[in-house]
């Protein structure tokens, strides 16, 4: 069953021997205004059901992921549903949602990847856990690949809310702030932050 084995936060972190901070990741947040194009996308999908997670992750949050990664087109690639499969020994393999991997467009997944985010239908637990088994195992990916990061930062959404992670070594770091839609000028001003700091490496 691979990451969706990981259903329970307590569980992962005993499971992958991480240790939990909950604490501020961002001090200061650049708000970004979303363009006209992700305005309409977003009033679009309010018009049409929102039923489940697949038609969550399709209208809402994949427009707001792919006008980020526009902005960085040159720089990193914007993946969906690809499988990332590093130890089935212990769970860590199949698809993830989403994430960013740190070089131009290609077709072919490669490291490193940066940022995950794991879309959950009103589940906020399930999918805490699943990202952190996602970005544990990306962490292992890297270094495999021979491209280690010092940290990897994940998103566990449930379309309206967006929870902040950071694993850095066997800490994983949740933010203690939530954000919603109606922040979405300082989630999207968030990922900028994010990915501007694995640019900086």
């Amino acid at each position: 069953m691979g990451y969706s084995n990981y259903k329970n936060f307590k569980y992962t972190l005993k499971t992958l021997h991480l240790e939990e901070f909950e604490l501020p990741l961002f001090d200061t947040i650049l708000p970004i205004e979303p363009s006209d194009w992700l305005k309409q996308s977003l009033q679009v999908a309010k018009e049409l059901p929102l039923t489940n997670e697949k038609s969550k992750s399709e209208r809402i949050i994949s427009p707001i992921l792919s006008e980020i990664a526009m902005h960085y087109k040159q720089q990193i690639t914007f993946y969906s549903g690809e499988d990332l499969t590093v130890d089935t020994s212990k769970d860590l393999s199949g698809e993830c949602d989403f994430f960013f991997s740190k070089h131009p467009r290609k077709s072919v997944m490669q490291a490193p990847i940066i940022t995950l985010v794991e879309a959950k239908d009103e589940d906020f637990e399930y999918g805490k856990a699943q990202c952190t088994a996602q970005m544990y195992a990306s962490s292992l990916f890297n270094e495999q690949e021979g491209h280690p990061m010092p940290f990897i930062y994940g998103c566990a959404v449930t379309a309206d809310a967006w929870k902040f992670l950071k694993l850095e070594k066997q800490q994983i770091l949740v933010d203690a702030e939530t954000y919603y839609l109606s922040d979405l000028p300082k989630i999207i001003g968030i990922f900028h932050q994010i990915i501007d700091k694995f640019l900086a490496l």
